[in-house]
């Protein structure tokens, strides 16, 4: 997941410490900023001023008449298009290059460094862009099913305008929890992921838009390319939770990297298949390769490898629409769900043996057993998703499935979708202990051998490792067994300055540390763990990896956390109110979209900016 460091430039302070993060340039904002408002300017200056009898309304609506003319949209969407798109590429932008400084250089010393405020000003960009639409839609009298008083709310507004609020307020909830029970450098606590998912769904939440607006990927060139961006937005944001794996630090079990490929691809490719037709889905996996690869615009302090390839899930996607078909459409998620869990899963299980973290035997059965019905049932929800939106292969379709038995098929998809992200959530500690031998091989860099009681306590591990990090990068030496029963690092680590050392071991649910060496912490009143042989027992990862954390007063915890499942199940239904509206529409009239108009003025004026004249 490197696309949206694709614009990123960072440069850091030589010297840093706790707190580094905050050296994160403000470079690239400024200039997404600016291209941004150089786009506004130009619009606004071309932009038709409309024929409503407000002289204000005429000046508020050149720009989205121009953005209208531009994007072949009505003006609601393309306002909404541009304004929430915007915002989701610096969210984006500023969420990554977040979370790589924070494992080179550690916690914040201040609230907004370049990195959270491109975050804060994409949130609300995200949030502003959905409330922006209903207002025009308001002042052309856009006609909707759903109003409220005078507002005229597109469907689709809703999960949009939901999504950008709760990504919004997840901020100054991350920052109540920090200030509660301390810094916790992991991307998954609640808080986080209130912001990350808010966000990871707009792509999405955007393409609903388009498709009320009524337009086609097949109706001319330009709106193709407008679904495409929106596919390709949609793909990013179901692939953006597994940074977790792409920074070298995971915290959570190794079971979740295939699980949430086997999600994001059975709901993705399956959606943008459905949508673009022939050939989609294995277009936008393409372009997602080629950037996370080889569009490498500017180098950030970690190694951020990407987490997946996509390509043979996409293959196998397209494989199983050319043999069998895009109909019935339960069929053809299903078979492509089970192609995305077997073929897509093996080709990136060839691929991850370069991973951070490689993939081994030790993940086998579990990758099969969780990720085969995982991606099944993703593809089923992935193919009721593009009821919503055009299909490329309407013509000719069968009927629907009748609403009883879909609405139970979905119910069993989505049961099975949280199984899947709820079997890898324990992390467990085991009975073991290490002899350590720690030689110091030039100044501050060291090699480790560990003795293990039990002596077979590692084989069949997941990984077991050395990791140091927050001293500038992150480095990782994988342990070897040796003939005489031992386990040794062949590349050296960072033991000196600021660099956190832990010694990891991944067994399963068991997920246990010793520390090497950790950096003395004043502000936490944390003394040094020097790096010397000694002989120690495994503890849990989260009192070292979390080592800022305090216990705190449960009752944030719990609040927080019932917040978090709250506002999902706010973003449940509402997609599932615009989706439910959008397919219906789609079935019973296909392109009826909502209609139109401006006053009593004729209906040729909208036509006009719709069609981009």
């Amino acid at each position: 997941m490197k696309t949206f460091l694709l614009l990123a430039t960072s440069t850091v302070d030589a010297t840093h410490g706790p707190g580094g993060s905050s050296f994160a340039t403000w470079g690239t904002l400024h200039v997404l900023l600016a291209a941004l408002s150089v786009i506004a300017l130009i619009g606004y200056a071309v932009g038709p001023s409309g024929t409503h009898r407000s002289a204000a309304v005429r000046t508020a609506l050149r720009l989205p008449l121009a953005l209208a003319r531009w994007t072949g949209l009505p003006a609601w969407a393309a306002v909404t298009l541009t304004l929430s798109g915007a915002g989701l590429v610096i969210a984006g932008t500023g969420f990554f290059d977040d979370v790589a400084y924070h494992v080179a250089y550690g916690r914040d010393t201040v609230l907004f460094t370049a990195p959270h405020t491109a975050i804060v000003i994409g949130l609300t960009m995200i949030a502003v862009g959905a409330w922006a639409g209903v207002a025009v839609a308001t002042v052309q009298e856009v006609d909707t099913d759903l109003r409220f008083g005078r507002l005229r709310l597109p469907w689709s507004s809703l999960p949009l305008g939901v999504l950008g609020l709760a990504a919004l307020l997840g901020f100054p909830i991350d920052e109540a929890w920090h200030q509660t029970y301390g810094v916790d450098v992991t991307m998954w606590s609640p808080p986080h992921l209130i912001m990350i998912l808010g966000a990871a769904f707009s792509g999405l939440a955007l393409w609903l838009v388009v498709a009320e607006t009524g337009v086609r990927p097949s109706d001319d060139r330009r709106a193709r390319a407008v679904h495409g961006v929106l596919a390709f937005l949609t793909f990013q944001g179901l692939t953006a939770p597994m940074g977790e794996f792409a920074f070298g630090v995971p915290q959570f079990q190794q079971l979740y990297h295939p699980v949430l490929i086997c999600l994001a691809a059975g709901t993705g490719l399956v959606l943008i298949r459905l949508v673009l037709g022939r050939g989609g889905a294995l277009t936008i996996a393409a372009i997602s390769f080629a950037l996370d690869h080889f569009a490498v615009l500017g180098d950030g302090p970690v190694d951020t490898r990407p987490v997946a390839t996509f390509l043979g899930a996409a293959f196998a996607v397209e494989a199983v629409a050319w043999l069998h078909g895009t109909r019935p459409r339960l069929r053809f998620s299903v078979l492509a769900g089970l192609a995305v869990g077997t073929v897509g899963l093996a080709t990136e299980w060839v691929y991850n043996q370069g991973a951070h973290q490689p993939w081994t035997s030790a993940l086998l059965p579990d990758a099969v057993i969780v990720g085969v019905p995982a991606a099944v049932a993703a593809a089923v929800l992935g193919g009721a998703i593009a009821r919503a939106l055009p299909d490329a292969d309407a013509v000719g379709a069968a009927a629907p499935l009748a609403p009883t038995r879909s609405g139970a098929v979905l119910v069993v998809a989505g049961l099975t979708v949280v199984a899947a992200l709820a079997i890898p959530l324990p992390r467990q500690v085991g009975e073991v202990t290490a002899e350590l031998h720690i030689t110091e091989v030039e100044p501050g860099q060291v090699l480790l051998e560990a003795r293990l009681d039990p002596p077979d306590a590692a084989d069949g591990a997941r990984w077991f490792m050395l990791s140091s990090w927050q001293h500038g990068t992150r480095e990782s030496a994988h342990l070897v067994p040796q003939a005489d029963g031992s386990w040794r690092t062949q590349t050296p680590v960072a033991v000196d300055g600021w660099a956190k050392s832990l010694l990891r071991l991944h067994r399963g649910a068991e997920m246990m540390t010793i520390p090497v060496r950790l950096p003395a912490d004043p502000d936490i009143g944390e003394p040094e763990i020097e790096p010397r042989s000694r002989t120690a027992a495994f503890e849990a990862e989260t009192r070292y990896l979390l080592r800022e954390t305090t216990e705190g007063p449960p009752a944030l915890r719990i609040a927080v956390t019932a917040v978090f499942i709250l506002l999902v199940g706010a973003w449940v239904v509402a997609f599932s109110l615009a989706s439910t509206r959008l397919a219906s529409r789609a079935a019973a009239g296909g392109r009826d979209a909502p209609r139109h108009r401006t006053g009593h003025r004729a209906r040729h004026e909208v036509d006009a900016f719709r069609a981009g004249t």
